[in-house]
């Protein structure tokens, strides 16, 4: 550990650092580009300083250009640096108010081109959705959701809340499980220290997006995609035994 609190003011500097930058870079950076290529050398640095390695698979079913809504499990803080380094063209994040409150860190969200949302106000977090599907149809981002709302306190799947499956009805692009494992045991929910290790993040295949879904029809892919999440983690925990 005594390597870890040696990082903590890299960390901090790097961070403040590409906060800036962002910020500087943002009047210009129209199709978010530079703050995505920004975003990648942020949490690569970062990796490293927290002595973390990072192995993605799956990039093979990805095409290039596509806009995608990628549906991943949350166990860690580390899950935002891994997938911003396992993404090949990034994605904008689907964020809880309350994270803007971290120092530092919060205030780097602030100034981000992600997606805020007010869970305390329906008719806010409905704009949020709405913003969401306006830059994926518009500009052809893609989007990133942790649809269990929080972190998991033991790694495993949680319940799936609708937002991330009400914006796959409001612009009918393909959905994409996406599966980080082993970020929960390098930095638990209940500790804000950072442990050195491997994360694993696999990429499934994309699953076709319509955007004439009625209720049913939307559950019914809620409760897909939450099957095809827990396969995945049961495949890679089953892997390694």
């Amino acid at each position: 550990m005594i390597l870890f609190y040696l990082s903590i003011p890299l960390v901090v500097l790097v961070t403040v650092i590409y906060s800036i930058l962002a910020a500087i870079t943002r009047p210009i950076d129209r199709n978010v580009r530079i703050y995505h290529a920004l975003m990648r050398q942020w949490s690569c640095l970062l990796l490293i300083l927290l002595r973390v390695r990072v192995r993605t698979s799956g990039r093979e079913h990805l095409t290039p250009g596509t806009p995608y809504i990628f549906i991943a499990n949350h166990a860690s803080y580390l899950d935002i640096i891994a997938i911003g380094v396992s993404l090949p063209e990034g994605g904008l994040f689907v964020y809880k108010e309350e994270l803007t409150k971290i120092p530092i860190w919060g205030w780097s969200l602030k100034m981000s081109p992600f997606i805020m949302i007010r869970r305390t106000d329906p008719r806010k977090a409905m704009e949020s959705i709405e913003g969401a599907a306006r830059d994926i149809r518009e500009r052809g981002e893609s989007v990133v959701m942790f649809p269990e709302g929080t972190r998991s306190t033991d790694g495993k799947l949680g319940e799936f809340k609708r937002g991330g499956f009400l914006l796959a009805t409001k612009t009918g692009v393909p959905l994409v499980p996406l599966v980080i494992c082993g970020s929960q045991p390098l930095m638990p929910r209940d500790d804000w220290r950072v442990r050195p290790g491997h994360i694993e993040v696999q990429i499934g295949k994309p699953i076709p997006g319509r955007s004439d879904l009625n209720r049913n029809e939307e559950r019914e892919l809620q409760e897909r995609l939450h099957t095809t999440l827990i396969s995945m983690l049961e495949g890679h925990h089953g892997s390694r035994a």
